[in-house]
């Protein structure tokens, strides 16, 4: 008999309350993504829990069935996010359009993770915008699993037959997709390759998988002593605790969570799948109640529809993460989960998809098409039909987009690269090529090559780092992608005992959000830091994105007010230059980072 152990929706609401805070804020909760990992382990735990039971009482697996139960549990609310989300993309969002019909089918059929490496788009940051359907790696991860793995155990069963050899061959795997996992990742390069990666994630399904063949959740003993009870729970405070520090701690930054990490948190997750699933142990009760049984039965929802609400939310919002947006955004991602989880996942696992055909026949020769029903039924077909039409007709997706986030990424690797290795030799092109390549007077070259500058910026200063290196050979450039007003505050902050070595102050920052954030007006903090030094402040250039005219316009009144502020008008001077940008139309590209460099060389020597 089929088991239904209630702790495992308390690991579920574990690992969907760690992604959520870790899209929110992934500043602070720098490893929620691991949340993924759990559902990976438990995941496979579940399924081969469930493809054992079945032989061991048939002899065989239904493949079939099998993943058609999967396909009535996953799909239903799968489709009917695309079907909500595609006609606010139509008419309010229609950049986000392109690529949608790529993304959609590639979900169908679970490979949208390998479509999106191919595509070069990156999990950890949003280049090109936020995209509401990055997250589906996950189910299309699952899928691929679900696919290979039934088809492998049936014929591991059928001829190994030895539990301990079929343990031995599940633990090989999980091994050598470990192993694949550290000679892919690169140091200090993005690590989308090997997050996205089948190849690469699937030791945590396996892992689950191997837990399933020697803790078989209908076999385990009813009985333990006191002394077991006791190591159980002190066990299971651990592996949570640990599971809770990773999800607070480990960045995806750090090179531990490839080589070795990220196998670190599936074994904890094992672990602690293994005590809740133990019926004598007191884990399952820790994660039974009311609370997570809810979250937990409706997880797959909120996990689908959480990116969506984030990412959308952020493109018109000024400030998305302040705490009265995130309230109405947790409750449009409930509100959207629970009427999924009733009105469509829920009757979809419940419909006899083998009557489609009876039904179709009846609808199209049955009936006085006149009917309040019928004419319902009609004009719900034609929405659908529209729908569907949106994604099949939607742009491709940019080709450049690979091109633009590789520069980047490269870009700031190297300036990374320079930071530690503290390099600040000249560069050795001759000033007059300089000077021709930027259009200005040679003098001003020769006095730009001499100038110490601290550079402040976020992705589009990186975009241009290689052409400011050549102009101010000497500038000190501190770029981050996604990087913020107020972590380039605390980061001027950390130089103040070092100013007193450079000239004047570039800054970088408005693209990524406002400037005034939480009651602190980021514009007089950082000219506050300053000290009197001259400061040069890049305006904004950012089509779509709401914060732009308030923080541009809020830099030309604070240079009303600072003697010492000048403002640099990127945003006048590459109106209407697509030339100039990559696809985006916020990074500049070749001879739109050579425009940027010389406005800032023209403006700084005025």
């Amino acid at each position: 008999m089929k088991r239904y152990i209630t702790g495992f929706n308390g690991l579920r609401t574990l690992g969907v309350v760690a992604v959520i805070l870790y899209h929110l804020f992934p500043a602070t909760i720098k490893g929620g993504f691991l949340g993924v990992v759990l559902f990976f382990v438990l995941s496979g735990y579940l399924v081969t829990n469930s493809l054992q039971r079945e032989y061991e009482k048939t002899q065989s697996i239904n493949i079939l069935k099998f993943l058609g139960k999967r396909m009535k549990r996953i799909y239903p609310t799968l489709i009917a996010m695309f079907f909500i989300v595609t006609p606010y993309l139509f008419f309010f969002q229609k950049n986000l359009l392109q690529g949608l019909r790529s993304e959609f089918f590639s979900s169908l059929f679970s490979i949208q993770n390998w479509w999106q490496i191919q595509q070069g788009n990156s999990y950890f940051t949003d280049i090109t915008g936020a995209s509401p359907f990055k997250h589906i790696y996950y189910l299309s991860i699952e899928g691929q699993f679900f696919i290979v793995w039934s088809i492998l155990f049936l014929l591991l069963l059928k001829f190994v037959k030895n539990k301990g050899k079929i343990f031995i061959v599940s633990s090989v795997i999980s091994f050598i997709s470990v192993l694949l996992m550290a000679i892919l990742y690169v140091p200090g390069s993005d690590p989308t390759r090997v997050y996205y990666g089948t190849d690469t994630r699937l030791f945590s399904l396996m892992m689950g998988a191997s837990l399933a063949i020697i803790w078989p959740m209908n076999k385990l003993s009813k009985k333990v002593n006191q002394k077991g009870r006791q190591v159980g729970l002190i066990a299971t405070i651990v592996t949570t605790a640990i599971l809770i520090l990773a999800y607070l701690f480990m960045p995806a930054e750090s090179n531990f969570v490839y080589y070795g990490g990220m196998w670190l948190i599936s074994f904890v997750t094992m672990i602690l799948i293994a005590l809740i699933a133990h019926p004598a142990l007191p884990a399952n009760k820790i994660f039974s109640n009311k609370f997570f049984d809810y979250i937990g039965s409706r997880s797959l929802g909120i996990y689908i529809w959480q990116l969506p609400v984030f990412a959308l939310s952020e493109a018109k919002l000024l400030a998305p993460t302040a705490w009265y947006n995130i309230l109405w955004q947790l409750a449009l991602i409930g509100a959207l989960s629970e009427l999924s989880y009733r009105f469509v996942e829920i009757p979809a696992q419940k419909f006899d998809y083998s009557n489609i055909m009876d039904i179709v026949h009846k609808f199209i020769t049955g009936g006085n098409w006149k009917t309040r029903k019928k004419i319902i039924q009609s004009a719900c077909i034609l929405v659908v039909v529209a729908i569907l039409s949106m994604i099949v007709f939607s742009p491709a997706s940019a080709r450049d987009q690979e091109i633009l986030q590789n520069k980047i990424l490269a870009q700031q690797e190297a300036l990374i690269k320079e930071q530690k290795q503290q390099a600040n030799a000249n560069v050795s092109l001759p000033l007059k090529t300089v000077a021709t390549k930027y259009s200005v007077e040679p003098v001003i070259a020769e006095e730009m090559s001499k100038k110490p500058i601290l550079a402040i910026g976020d992705s589009v200063m990186v975009a241009a780092s290689s052409n400011l290196k050549e102009m101010f050979p000497k500038m000190m450039i501190n770029a981050t992608i996604g990087e913020q007003a107020a972590t380039g505050a605390t980061y001027l902050e950390s130089q103040k005992n070092n100013l007193k070595n450079y000239d004047a102050i570039l800054v970088g920052l408005g693209t990524n959000g406002t400037l005034t954030y939480g009651g602190t007006n980021y514009i007089d903090k950082m000219m506050s830091l300053a000290g009197g030094k001259p400061v040069y402040w890049i305006n904004v250039q950012a089509p779509n994105k709401p914060w732009v005219s308030p923080n541009n316009q809020q830099l030309a009144e604070a240079a009303k007010k600072y003697s010492n502020l000048t403002i640099i008008d990127w945003n006048k001077a590459s109106n209407n230059q697509k030339s100039w940008f990559y696809s985006d139309l916020i990074h500049p590209q070749n001879e739109g980072a050579i425009h940027y460099t010389s406005l800032v060389a023209k403006a700084m020597a005025k």
